[in-house]
């Protein structure tokens, strides 16, 4: 088939730049509508043989309107109605070109648009920015139908994955000595207003990598301060970009996400005998999923949460005491020492040693920290010896997974979520972060 379709546009000669801009996608849209047009009437022409009988010979007895919405508009399109002159019943061509809409209104390029725009920005937002750059005519209440269908089907579809590959039995590895970076993998949770559950409901992500590249970075500090001036200036940390990485999230129980995330693993690298670091707040929920999925893991607190705990209970024994300014940052300084090189067993001297003589609005901070790091003791080690090994002792990964998965989306002013819906959309997003969206089905990591 071909089809002509020629565009006149008429511009001022005064219209500036943004004008022309505009005139010129107007008319182009139009076109692309009678391109549309046209294209469906020489298909229906392609197609003269009666659905019935076969015959070629028929005769022409109106039209049934169809309005279709498209990435460049909405359209009506006159379906052409035929009565077979052999057999004497009627068919209408067009009814088998719309048959993979199964009744919709919505082109498929322009469902997937929707899907896109809808896990992205706020609904409303998003009917707004799919008018303004193509000039899609579909309302916020049709992206939200099409995002919740489509990510419900993607998060069954991620989750069937995860559970078969987690069911297969796993290779034994090659035995050889790894030389490269271990396989990282971060979980963590994030919450987000509930219309189900007063107190909010969390999200879990995971994010898994493979390969860490080093960024490059000045040999000197570019940063000025007064407190700098005339001293030595070091060089800042190196920062690193995770070049092969996967994300999942769910608003589901923990065992998903467990699963997800040794799907993930599996398809980053099958080898069952890389070395795996898991990096981690210490919840509950993290420490079940780590022995079931990554037994042989080295487990590694976040470091962030760990020393803030402790800051706050020898800030609090301090107050409580009272410790002078020298005192107390001498606690400081010992105390992050000792825990920095995994000296577990002085630590808690030290706090059990601030702890006596405390009144009890002091005492508690202390408690509370011991307990903490008896509690966590399995997940804690020197912290020195991991970062001279390349392992991050931050969460700082996992934590931004976790904002760039949910935070962006579903934490807007007014948000308020059911767990079928959250759970569609942290699906497309993930799917939209490993880049799997532009992916061919037959090329994507999972078929």
């Amino acid at each position: 088939m071909q089809v002509v379709v020629s565009l006149m546009v008429e511009i001022d000669a005064s219209a500036g730049i943004q004008e022309m801009e505009s005139q010129i996608q107007e008319a182009g849209q139009q076109a692309m509508q009678q391109a549309f047009k046209h294209t469906i009437r020489q298909w229906e022409e392609a197609h003269l043989t009666c659905p019935h009988c076969g015959a070629r010979t028929r005769r022409l007895e109106g039209t049934a309107r169809r309005v279709i919405a498209t990435c460049f508009g909405r359209l009506s399109v006159p379906r052409r109605r035929f009565r077979c002159l052999q057999c004497g019943r009627r068919s209408c061509p067009a009814t088998r070109l719309f048959a993979p809409l199964r009744g919709a209104t919505i082109t498929p390029a322009l469902q997937e648009a929707a899907q896109l725009a809808g896990c992205s920005w706020p609904y409303r937002v998003a009917a707004h920015l799919l008018g303004k750059l193509s000039g899609a005519q579909i309302s916020a209440e049709e992206i939200r139908l099409v995002t919740n269908r489509q990510g419900k089907q993607r998060a069954a579809q991620q989750q069937e994955e995860a559970q078969h590959i987690c069911a297969s039995p796993q290779q034994e590895g090659s035995g050889a000595q790894h030389a490269e970076q271990p396989m990282l993998v971060g979980l963590d949770g994030g919450w987000v207003c509930s219309r189900e559950q007063r107190g909010g409901m969390e999200g879990k992500v995971a994010v898994v990598c493979s390969q860490m590249d080093d960024l490059p970075m000045p040999v000197s500090d570019t940063s000025f301060s007064w407190s700098k001036r005339g001293g030595p200036r070091t060089a800042p940390r190196q920062r690193h970009r995770l070049a092969q990485r996967r994300y999942v999230a769910t608003f589901g129980p923990a065992r998903q996400i467990g699963e997800q995330a040794k799907a993930a693993a599996h398809t980053l690298d099958a080898d069952p005998s890389r070395p795996v670091v898991v990096i981690a707040d210490g919840a509950q929920w993290i420490k079940k999923e780590q022995a079931t999925h990554f037994p042989q893991a080295t487990c590694i607190l976040d470091w962030a949460h760990l020393w803030r705990e402790v800051r706050q209970a020898i800030l609090a024994a301090a107050r409580g005491k009272p410790l002078d300014e020298r005192a107390r940052e001498y606690q400081l300084y010992l105390q992050r020492t000792r825990l920095w090189l995994g000296s577990i067993d002085l630590a808690l001297d030290g706090l059990r040693e601030l702890a006596k003589g405390l009144p009890a609005d002091s005492l508690k901070p202390v408690q509370e920290a011991i307990r903490y790091v008896k509690h966590q003791r399995p997940w804690m080690g020197s912290y020195e010896a991991w970062r001279k090994q390349g392992y991050p002792v931050g969460s700082g990964m996992i934590e931004r997974a976790v904002s760039i998965v949910i935070n962006r989306r579903m934490k807007k002013r007014g948000m308020r979520w059911c767990r079928q819906n959250a759970t569609a959309i942290v699906a497309l997003r993930a799917d939209v972060l490993n880049e799997d969206w532009g992916t061919p089905q037959r090329l994507r990591a999972y078929p």
